[in-house]
């Protein structure tokens, strides 16, 4: 049979023993997961694995945090599900208040849904739904703005729609042609690691991206109706934050030409980088909020399937005023998936660990470019906060990818999971060229919670496989 899926690791594994249809069968067969506490996942073996990736992104205040369970319990034995096309209740209502709040004036409604893809799955119907209503509430009436302009690469979500303005060819792959039929173009993602011109400085780039968006706009003159972009990117690109005034630059932009500008802060989002929201880094409301934001992963901790999308009170007013959201889905604001976010968010805000985040992120930044300053392979570390990744090259000086043959990412995770006990997430290739994808990449996506002994223990355990990997890769290359 042709091989209709990308190998990421290497040889196919046997999953026959599981009844569950694989999500890649290039990787070693699952192991069983048992139990977890803290930053530690425990298999049936009784081994203990420290989850360097959050699951991934996900389990922020770690596993098994018996607050949040009890909260879970509490009401549960008052009722668990309730149908929001119906009713609503109390936990889905602060829930949403407790973001808005948080959110310094930026936002005033709140749609609930059950994870990442269904959020920029209902933020492509709100700029559809906005874009139709404004133009047909003209007077007089005025073309529908129906264009969309995302970055590349990118990634927004696994289902159709959210992979219709994701610029990522390898997830994309087999299904290109049921995707999207909504007009979409690329413009190029911040990566100073590999645009930056021979005495170019980073705010040059700067205005040459946004350059290229500012060109973007004019050639679909009055039909652009949002553009879409992460702060921070994910797999992808593996963590490149925004260059220095990106963001307040993209948004003049926007205003400019009148698109909605969505940013996708679904791995970045809710503390990840060190702020509630990952934009609050790069200023204020007014400079730097979007008008819509998706958020998941880290908004319920793992304790419940749930993403959500913010939007401000323009786009709301415009949508309450055209008859409400034309959408929905059946788990959407469900009861304990909003009551286990919650108490996720109102600990979060308690134990002050964003300041933590920030300050792990710090060390762990720190510790990884001492111990891997000589090791031969290593591009670029970046990140920003608890969201780091590892870019791996044959040349340091041109920055040539390593061989896709040499499998390096993928052989490296499956040696820190193996021999070192250690869970990361694989990235996916970063450079496109002719049409192939290649370049090797790793992200390192720790716990909120974590600390100081357990930051060092990550970056031992990454630098002793790095090292490991490294040598045979390189006897590979050189024979």
């Amino acid at each position: 049979m042709p091989n209709l899926n990308d190998p990421t690791c290497g040889e196919l594994a046997d999953s026959a023993d599981s009844a569950i249809l694989s999500r890649t069968l290039y990787s070693k067969p699952a192991e069983l997961v048992v139990a977890g506490h803290d930053s530690y996942l425990v298999t049936d073996s009784n081994d203990e694995i420290l989850d360097a990736t959050a699951g991934p992104g996900v389990t922020c205040l770690g596993h098994s945090n018996k607050e949040v369970h009890q909260a879970i319990i509490d009401q549960m034995q008052k009722i668990s599900y309730v149908y929001s096309g119906h009713n609503t209740t109390q936990p889905a209502e602060d829930l949403a208040t407790f973001l808005i709040q948080e959110s310094q004036g930026a936002f005033s409604k709140v749609l609930i849904n059950s994870g990442g893809s269904e959020a920029t799955e209902t933020a492509i119907k709100i700029v559809r739904q906005y874009s139709l209503a404004r133009s047909l509430g003209s007077n007089p009436p005025t073309a529908t703005r129906e264009h969309l302009i995302s970055r590349f690469p990118s990634y927004h979500g696994n289902t159709l729609g959210a992979l219709a303005v994701s610029g990522h060819p390898l997830r994309k792959g087999i299904f290109t042609p049921y995707l999207s039929a909504a007009p979409i173009s690329f413009v190029s993602t911040c990566y100073p690691y590999r645009q930056l011109r021979d005495g170019e400085t980073e705010e040059q780039l700067c205005q040459r991206l946004l350059q290229e968006l500012d060109d973007e706009f004019q050639k679909h003159d009055g039909n652009v109706a949002a553009f879409w972009m992460e702060p921070v990117s994910g797999t992808s690109q593996a963590c490149t934050p925004s260059l220095k005034g990106y963001i307040p630059g993209v948004k003049k932009l926007c205003k400019k030409y009148g698109a909605l500008l969505v940013m996708d802060e679904i791995l970045c989002g809710m503390g990840r980088t060190g702020y509630l929201f990952s934009w609050m880094e790069d200023g204020s409301v007014e400079d730097a909020a979007p008008d819509l934001m998706t958020c998941a992963k880290a908004l319920g901790g793992g304790y419940g399937p749930i993403s959500a999308v913010l939007m401000t009170e323009e786009v709301a007013r415009v949508l309450n005023e055209s008859g409400g959201y034309n959408g929905g889905f059946t788990y959407q604001s469900h009861t304990l998936a909003c009551t286990a976010s919650l108490a996720v968010q109102r600990i979060i805000k308690r134990d002050n660990l964003l300041e933590n985040v920030r300050q792990m992120g710090e060390l762990l930044f720190s510790l990884l470019r001492e111990h891997l300053k000589d090791a031969p392979y290593i591009g670029e570390i970046r990140g920003r906060g608890l969201q780091i990744g590892v870019e791996f090259v044959k040349d340091r000086a041109t920055k040539e990818p390593l061989p896709p043959n040499a499998r390096f990412a993928g052989r490296l995770l499956q040696h820190s999971w193996e021999e070192e006990r250690l869970s990361m997430l694989l990235g996916m290739g970063t450079v496109h060229t002719d049409g192939k994808v290649s370049g090797d990449t790793i992200l390192l996506l720790p716990m909120y919670i974590i600390k100081e002994k357990e930051v060092r223990e990550i970056a031992d355990r990454f630098s002793r496989s790095v090292e490991a990997v490294s040598a045979i890769v390189m006897k590979e290359l050189s024979d």
